[in-house]
């Protein structure tokens, strides 16, 4: 019962359920690369109450993923908010844990619609109003879903579903940082808002930091 085998079995399994925070960390740079505009139709000219604002400038999403495929669920139960305000998508690119939700709530004081066509998640929120809850959207399948409103074509935001929960958005200077990461062998992997995807391998090691320039 109190052979070393066994307790380091399970050590092993209290670091990938997240209880315990000692690990290793994983910090670095990278030039974010900017969001394509939302493909419009001929002809498209917004009619809006209010001005158009500018839309923000979109973070890369940087995460790990372990080698051995060993995810810890702890982030599949989040709620992500993502706002519809200005006739923007607020933030324009975001991440979650596959299991996780989304809302859309309307900061506008005109409808909105939400939906997406992506073979990841397919959704219709039909249109509301200020003040009308936004249903819940379940991302249960790893991918990019690329989202719009049916009303404002100019309107677009994406989010990456992860089966891993160690993600997190750089700053606009490019930094990241990732940390409480179990030791172990990890592909390090940055979602551009252009869509391209940059990754290396990195070794996590206990009580140290890895620095990774991704900028190339």
């Amino acid at each position: 019962m109190n052979s070393p085998r066994l307790f380091c079995t399970l050590m092993s399994w209290l670091c990938l359920s997240g209880t315990v925070l000692a690990g290793g960390s994983v910090q670095g740079t990278l030039t974010v690369e900017a969001m394509k505009p939302a493909p419009l139709k001929p002809g498209y000219n917004v009619q809006t109450k209010k001005p158009v604002q500018k839309p923000e400038a979109a973070p890369a999403i940087v995460y790990l993923e372990r080698v051995d495929g060993a995810h810890p669920r702890t982030r599949a139960g989040e709620t992500l908010r993502i706002h519809q305000d200005g006739y923007q998508f607020r933030p324009a690119i975001a991440a979650v844990q596959a299991g996780a939700r989304v809302t859309f709530p309307n900061m506008d004081d005109e409808f909105h619609n939400v939906f997406s066509y992506s073979k990841t998640k397919r959704f219709d929120l039909g249109r509301f109003r200020k003040d009308e809850a936004s249903p819940e959207v379940l991302f249960d399948k790893p991918g990019v879903v690329k989202i719009y409103c049916e009303i404002h074509q100019h309107m677009r935001c994406f989010v990456l579903v992860l089966d891993t929960p160690w993600f997190v958005t750089t700053d606009m200077s490019g930094r990241f940082s990732l940390k409480n990461i179990p030791p172990g062998e990890y592909t390090l992997r940055a979602f551009q808002p252009s869509e391209k995807l940059l990754e290396q391998r990195v070794t996590v090691t206990d009580g140290q930091t890895t620095t990774i320039n991704l900028s190339r």
